[in-house]
C-alpha cells in the first residue's frame, strides 16, 4: 500500500504519517501547528480521506466515494469543527464551507466574533458515544483550536481522558502556545514547516489558472499559501497602494490625508480588509530593516519596490523595529477582536510615527 502519493506535502510530514500509518501507531489526537498557509487543514482532510479510502493500492486514492464525500463535507464519519460567531445563519455557514470545498487550501472568510461553543463540544461528545457510521475511523478536525471557550475547552478534555476506538481528534492552531496546557499536553504536537516555492506553485496551479510568473506574491506572502490565494483574487496591488499612501502621511504627519485613506476602508469587508493592509505594512518595515542590514534587494518581500525602500530605509535608518512590530501586532489583534478598524488604524499611524524617530532627508517614497 502507498500513502500519500501525488500529494503536496512536507517531507517531515510525510514520512512522520506514513509510518505511523504502516506501523499502525497513530495517537488519537493530534496537535498541529504552524504559521497560517502552510496545509494544516487540507492535510487534515487528506488524513481522514487517508483513512477512511477504499483503495486497495493508493491511499488516498481521491476518487472512491469516500473519498469524494470527505473533500465535499458529507461524510458521516468526518467532522469539520472550526470558529464562529453564535450569530452566523445556516446559509452563512455553507458559504464558508463551500470555500474549502473549491480550494482545502483556501482561508476561511469568518465574520464577526470567533468562537468554538460549548454546544459544538457538547454535540461532539455525543456523536463519539457511538461508533464509526460506515465502520472506518471517526476523524474530528477542529480548525481554529485557540477559540475555544473555556468551558469548552474544558469538556472537550473529557474526551481527550477518554478517546473511543478508532475516533481521531485533530487540533489545529498557529502557534502551539494559544492552546491550554492541559489540552495540549493530551495531543501529538506536529509541527508544519513553510512549503517552497515550487510547492506553493503546484498547489496554485491546483485551483487556479494562472498565467504569470508567482514567485513575487509567494515572497510578498511570506510564504504562505492562504495569502497567495487572496492575491490572485483580492487588489493586491491596490492595497499595497493604499499602504505605501497611508506610509506617506503618517511621514508628514498629514492626518487630513490620513482620514481619507482610512475612509475607503470603510463599506469593505472592513476587519479582513485592514488586516490584509497590516499584513503588508509588516512587509514593508521588515524589507526596509533587511535593507539596513546588508539584504540583497532580489531577496525583499516587495523587491519590485526597492527604490522606495532604500530611500525610505535610509531616511529613517533608527526606526525601532522590535517596537514597530508589536505595535502592528497588537493592531491586527484588536481588528480580530472587533476594535474599530478606521480608529485602530489612526492609533497605529500616531505610534508608528513616534517609533520612526528622527527624520532624515528623505525622498518621496512611491
Amino acid at each position: 500500500m502507498e500513502y500519500f502519493q501525488g500529494i503536496i506535502l512536507q517531507d517531515r510530514i510525510r514520512d512522520f504519517f506514513t509510518r505511523s500509518i504502516r506501523n499502525d501507531r497513530l495517537a488519537h489526537a493530534y496537535l498541529f501547528y504552524g504559521g497560517e498557509g502552510r496545509g494544516k487543514e487540507a492535510f487534515a482532510l487528506t488524513l481522514a480521506k487517508t483513512l477512511n479510502c477504499q483503495s486497495d493500492t493508493v491511499r488516498p486514492c481521491g476518487q472512491c466515494p469516500n473519498c469524494q464525500r470527505i473533500a465535499h463535507f458529507n461524510h458521516p464519519d468526518v467532522r469539520f469543527i472550526f470558529p464562529a460567531s453564535k450569530n452566523l445563519k445556516a446559509d452563512q455557514l455553507h458559504s464558508i464551507i463551500e470555500v474549502k470545498i473549491k480550494n482545502p487550501y483556501a482561508a476561511l472568510s469568518i465574520p464577526g466574533t470567533k468562537n468554538i461553543s460549548i454546544d459544538a463540544i457538547r454535540e461532539l461528545k455525543e456523536e463519539a458515544r457511538y461508533g464509526s457510521v460506515e465502520g472506518g475511523y471517526r476523524v474530528v478536525i477542529i480548525t481554529g483550536a485557540e477559540y475555544m471557550s473555556r468551558e469548552a475547552a474544558n469538556s472537550f478534555l473529557k474526551l481527550l481522558e477518554e478517546p473511543p476506538e478508532r475516533f481521531l481528534m485533530i487540533l489545529i492552531t498557529e502557534t502551539l502556545h494559544s492552546i491550554i496546557d492541559t489540552i495540549r499536553s493530551r495531543c501529538q504536537p506536529v509541527y508544519f514547516p513553510e512549503f517552497t516555492d515550487e510547492q506553493i506553485e503546484q498547489i496554485v496551479a491546483r485551483y487556479e489558472p494562472v498565467d504569470r510568473d508567482i514567485k513575487p506574491l509567494i515572497r510578498m506572502s511570506g510564504y504562505n499559501v492562504k495569502k497567495v490565494f487572496n492575491m490572485l483574487h483580492a487588489g493586491y496591488n491596490e492595497q499595497r497602494e493604499w499602504v505605501l499612501q497611508f506610509l506617506r502621511s503618517l511621514i508628514v504627519e498629514n492626518y487630513f490625508n490620513l482620514n481619507e485613506l482610512l475612509e475607503k476602508i470603510r463599506g469593505k469587508n472592513a476587519q479582513t480588509y485592514a488586516l490584509e493592509l497590516l499584513s503588508i505594512l509588516s512587509g514593508w518595515f521588515e524589507d526596509a530593516f533587511h535593507l539596513l542590514n546588508g539584504m540583497p534587494t532580489d531577496r525583499l518581500i516587495n523587491m519590485d519596490k526597492s527604490e522606495p525602500l532604500s530611500s525610505f530605509a535610509h531616511s529613517f535608518p533608527e526606526f525601532k523595529m522590535n517596537e514597530i512590530n508589536q505595535a502592528i501586532e497588537n493592531a491586527a489583534r484588536a481588528i480580530e477582536r472587533n476594535a474599530h478598524p478606521i480608529l485602530t488604524f489612526f492609533n497605529l499611524a500616531i505610534e508608528l510615527r513616534a517609533l520612526l524617530g528622527h527624520r532624515k532627508e528623505l525622498k518621496e517614497v512611491t
